[in-house]
């Protein structure tokens, strides 16, 4: 495994700790409000929780498909 593909696997992992952490706490940090919560800001949450999803999945994948 190349360095590359562990730092890839690292970044996602943190990732999909962070959405998860703010999963269970039910918000999320966005910029000039900071910690908005669900109930305050429903789109700036799912948008946030969604978009970290796909970034994370793209970095696994990205580490696995990666072509020479």
């Amino acid at each position: 495994m190349e360095i590359r593909q562990i730092i890839n696997l690292s970044i996602a992992i943190l990732i999909l700790l962070y959405t998860g952490f703010c999963w269970v706490k039910q918000g999320v940090h966005a910029k000039g409000k900071g910690w908005v919560t669900r109930d305050f800001a429903p789109k700036t949450f799912w948008f946030c929780i969604i978009f970290y999803v796909v970034i994370a999945i793209g970095l696994i994948s990205s580490s696995f498909l990666m072509v020479r």
